[in-house]
């Protein structure tokens, strides 16, 4: 899955720097139509995955609400949200900082077939580092890393807070790495083809002296409007 993502974007990167290496491009600053303040909105497509390990201390001598539950199944989301940044060029190299906001809502379900935990995201917060070069006058290539935190939530088993208050919310950080093409479309706005990865930190949710940890990491495309103030 992840090697069809790589492909379908060195695809449009390819195209895309061949399509418009011969067109002139709106300058910004120093020339360069990516240069200076931007705003835009973006929309997700993102795999929200885990694993899952239950640690039993046995320490109360009750039953617990993780006990036996192994299998897990994920699947794909949708988003959106937005993103403000500022970048510089240095002839052909460019470099930035950029902060997203998205709201995403992917989960993975653990069960032993009568009880289940969800785990879900309900937004993402993330502040990368961009570095690229400009390959024509229009087409940005890029990399980036950074900071990312995500918002993990569980409303208890079977996705109902049963009478223990059983329940999970937690903000849990990691780090981030891709890349993507940007391309100027028109004055001051420019179109972006983003794949991200992100990892995060253990989510550690307690029913008494019990735990169920969580790994959670992600994968995302990212389409988006930018709008340069220039």
């Amino acid at each position: 899955m992840i090697f069809k993502k790589f492909k379908l974007l060195a695809g449009v990167v390819v195209f895309s720097t061949t399509l418009l290496s011969s067109y002139h491009s709106f300058a910004g600053v120093d020339g360069s139509p990516f240069e200076g303040t931007y705003v835009g909105i973006a929309a997700t497509k993102s795999t929200f995955d885990s694993t899952g390990s239950y640690l039993n201390l046995n320490l109360d001598n009750i039953s617990s609400n993780f006990n036996g539950i192994t299998d897990s199944q994920s699947g794909d989301s949708y988003g959106g949200g937005i993103l403000a940044g500022y970048g510089l060029n240095y002839g052909a190299f460019y470099i930035g900082a950029e902060a997203v906001f998205l709201i995403e809502k992917g989960s993975t379900t653990y069960t032993d077939g009568a009880t289940d935990i969800r785990f879900y995201k309900s937004n993402t917060l993330d502040v990368n580092l961009r570095g690229g070069i400009t390959v024509s006058d229009k087409a940005l290539l890029y990399g980036l890393f950074g900071y990312t935190g995500a918002a993990i939530k569980s409303k208890g088993t079977n996705d109902v807070t049963d009478a223990q208050g059983l329940d999970y919310s937690k903000r849990i950080t990691g780090y981030q790495y891709g890349g993507g093409v940007e391309i100027s479309v028109m004055e001051n706005i420019a179109a972006r083809l983003e794949y991200t990865q992100a990892r995060y930190g253990d989510a550690v949710y307690a029913d008494g002296t019990d735990q169920f940890t969580v790994k959670p990491k992600t994968s995302r495309i990212m389409f988006s409007i930018v709008l340069h103030m220039y």
